[in-house]
C-alpha cells in the first residue's frame, strides 16, 4: 500500500512554496513550522502568497524574533486564529534566545508556545527525516474511510490512540517523512471530504469505506455548536484624523490592537452603550453615525455587528486616557495597522459612508 502511495506523490506532488523540488531532501524546520501552522484552519490556496510574503519578510527565526508583535499582526492579517501569529512570535523568541536551532526531539518542541503533536510531528518528520507520526484532518479522514472507523479522535482517549496507531504505522517505514506528507496530499486532492476521487485513488483497493461504497458516511460529521453575538463596532476618530484602537477591555481580541466593540441588542437605538461611554464620555463627541453592519465568524461565534462612525471635537493628544491600553493611528495608516479582518470590516464600511 505505502508503494502504491509513494508511486503516486511522486508523480502527483503539487508546487508549493514550501515544498523542496526533491521530495525526498530535508526541509528547513523553520519553513515547515511557518507552513504548517499557516495550513492549520486554512487552505492552501490561501496559504500560498501569506507563506511568500511572510518569508521574504521573515526569512528566519531570528529576524522574526526580532519583530514586534504589531508587525507580526500585519504579516499575518487575513489568516485568523490570531492566537497563532502570538505564539509564532514567542516561540521564536525562544528559539532565538536558545541559538536559534530548533529542537529535535517531540517533548522539546512540544514544549514550546503553539506547537501541539501534529506540528511537532511535521517538523520532525519533513525536516529531519525521523520517523515521527502525524495526524491531520487530511489523515483522520483517510484512516476514517480505509478501516471505517466510525468515531473521531477527537470523541475520548481511546479513539485518539487507535488513530495515531494507524500514523504511527504508516512512519515505521524508512520514508516516513514521503509517507506523511503523501497522505496530506492525497487528503487534499483526492480523499477530499465531498466528492473524494475515488477512481483516481492509489489506496481504492484497500479501502473498507470504497468498497462498500460508503465513504460519504466517513469520517462521521462533527457535531459543532456555533454562539451568536450581536455587538457594535466603534470606529472612533479624533479632531486631527485619528483612529482610536483598544488593546484590552473587548470581547474579541484581547490583548491585539482592534477597533472598540461591545455587545448590544439587535436593533437597538443609535448610540452609545454605558459600557462604551466609559471608553468614549458624551461631552466629547462631536457626531456619530451609523455606517452599516456586517457580518463575521471568530471560532464558535456567528457574529454581526452594527458599526458607529464617531467623530470627536478634541485632538487625540486630549482624549487619550489609559495609554497601555489603547493607541490612536493615524486615520491614512488604519487599513495597514489594523491587523484583522473584523476591524477592516468597520473601517471599510465607514470609508464608503
Amino acid at each position: 500500500m505505502l508503494k502504491k502511495l509513494r508511486t503516486w506523490f511522486t508523480k502527483n506532488a503539487a508546487e508549493l512554496p514550501w515544498r523542496l523540488d526533491d521530495l525526498n531532501a530535508p526541509r528547513d524546520p523553520y519553513a515547515v513550522w511557518i507552513s504548517e501552522t499557516m495550513l492549520q484552519q486554512t487552505q492552501v490556496s490561501t496559504v500560498r502568497d501569506y507563506y511568500v510574503r511572510w518569508m521574504k519578510h521573515f526569512p528566519n527565526v531570528n529576524k522574526l524574533a526580532s519583530a514586534t508583535e504589531d508587525e507580526v499582526f500585519r504579516y499575518w492579517q487575513g489568516l485568523g486564529y490570531y492566537s497563532r501569529a502570538k505564539n509564532i512570535l514567542k516561540t521564536a523568541k525562544i528559539i532565538a534566545g536558545s541559538g536559534g536551532k530548533f529542537p529535535e526531539t517531540r517533548d522539546a518542541l512540544e514544549k514550546l508556545p503553539g506547537i501541539g503533536a501534529y506540528t511537532a510531528g511535521a517538523i520532525l518528520s519533513l525536516a529531519y527525516h525521523q520517523r515521527e507520526a502525524i495526524l491531520d484532518g487530511n489523515l483522520v479522514r483517510i484512516f476514517s474511510r480505509l478501516y471505517k472507523l466510525s468515531f473521531l479522535p477527537t470523541e475520548n482517549k481511546k479513539a485518539a490512540e487507535i488513530y495515531w496507531e494507524q500514523a504511527r504505522d504508516v512512519a515505521r517505514g524508512s520514508k516516513a517523512y514521503l509517507h506523511n506528507e503523501a497522505l496530506m496530499e492525497l487528503g487534499r486532492t483526492i480523499c477530499k471530504v465531498r466528492n473524494p476521487l475515488c477512481d483516481k485513488c492509489p489506496l481504492a483497493t484497500a479501502c473498507r469505506a470504497h468498497s462498500d461504497d460508503c465513504c460519504a458516511a466517513f469520517p462521521p460529521a462533527k457535531k459543532r455548536t456555533q454562539q451568536e453575538w450581536h455587538g457594535t463596532v466603534l470606529v472612533v476618530e479624533s479632531a486631527d484624523h485619528k483612529i482610536l484602537g483598544v488593546i484590552a477591555g473587548c470581547k474579541f481580541f484581547k490583548g491585539q490592537l482592534s477597533l472598540p466593540h461591545f455587545e448590544s441588542p439587535r436593533n437597538a437605538t443609535v448610540g452609545l452603550s454605558a459600557e462604551a461611554e466609559k471608553l468614549i464620555p458624551d461631552d466629547d463627541i462631536n457626531s456619530l453615525k451609523p455606517c452599516g453592519k456586517f457580518r463575521h465568524s471568530i471560532t464558535t461565534h456567528k457574529i454581526e455587528c452594527d458599526v458607529l462612525h464617531v467623530t470627536l471635537r478634541a485632538r487625540a493628544a486630549h482624549t487619550a486616557q489609559a495609554a497601555n491600553a489603547i493607541q490612536w493611528i493615524p486615520k491614512s495608516k488604519s487599513m495597514e495597522t489594523f491587523a484583522n479582518s473584523f476591524s477592516l470590516k468597520a473601517l471599510k464600511l465607514v470609508q464608503k459612508d
